[in-house]
């Protein structure tokens, strides 16, 4: 285990990005503020598919009763979306969750407000992680199986944690930017993926208790070869 994580910390440093505190998405997320009367929790999630970025959002308000609540203004605002931010739709009004989605991955952070007349849960700020991209291994290649197997990927900020997954195990920890699957996670596919989802989640003040705000960007390559 030390030697996989010695692997894991030298890959990193040499993995496009930082891993330095003062570059941790976490240090931008703010709790905001609100009437403490709602059960707010809010998921933006992200993945490239085929060179398109989508990213979605959705949105669930409850009463202090576990009751959906309707006809809230619902709007996450980033400045790299179009015109600074986007107002989420209750599908199946007045139950169902508030949602949207994007074709893109805004850059930067997210702020979240929710207001239903005098209640509300407003300025939760969660940190973006960025956009990254998987350095190794890559789209279309052939690894050796029963081997370690190296994984690297960018940190344009460093996220809260990361998932490292295939076909044949996952793991989740810290954003270093590396990590290594070793050979017993390793065997043999004929078409293989690796996903890396980088994740930030901010827990919302104004909100009833388990309020939050998350982000997650899914980055992956698929397929590979182990043989």
């Amino acid at each position: 285990m030390k030697r996989i994580l010695t692997l894991a910390a030298a890959a990193a440093a040499l993995a496009c990005g930082s891993t330095s505190s003062n570059n941790a998405a976490t240090s931008r997320n703010n709790p905001g503020a609100g009437s403490s009367t709602l059960l707010v929790q809010g998921d933006i999630n992200a993945s490239t598919t085929a060179g398109a970025p989508l990213t979605t959002f959705s949105v669930t308000v409850r009463d202090g009763a576990g009751n959906t609540v309707g006809g809230a203004t619902v709007t996450v605002l980033n400045a790299s979306l179009p015109n600074g931010s986007i107002a989420l739709v209750q599908a199946t009004p007045p139950t169902g969750a508030y949602a949207n989605s994007v074709a893109s991955f805004p850059t930067g952070d997210f702020r979240l407000d929710v207001v239903k007349g005098t209640d509300s849960v407003q300025g939760v700020v969660v940190g973006g992680p960025g956009m990254a991209t998987i350095n190794a291994p890559v789209l279309n290649s052939t690894v050796t199986a029963n081997t370690d197997l190296p994984v690297s990927w960018t940190t344009p900020a460093v996220a809260k944690q990361v998932t490292v997954s295939t076909r044949d195990m996952s793991f989740s920890g810290p954003d270093l930017g590396a990590y290594t699957i070793v050979a017993g996670q390793n065997p043999p596919r004929a078409s293989q993926r690796v996903r890396v989802d980088r994740f930030n989640e901010v827990e919302a003040a104004g909100g009833l208790v388990g309020s939050r705000l998350s982000v997650m960007y899914r980055a992956s390559i698929d397929p590979f070869t182990v043989q």
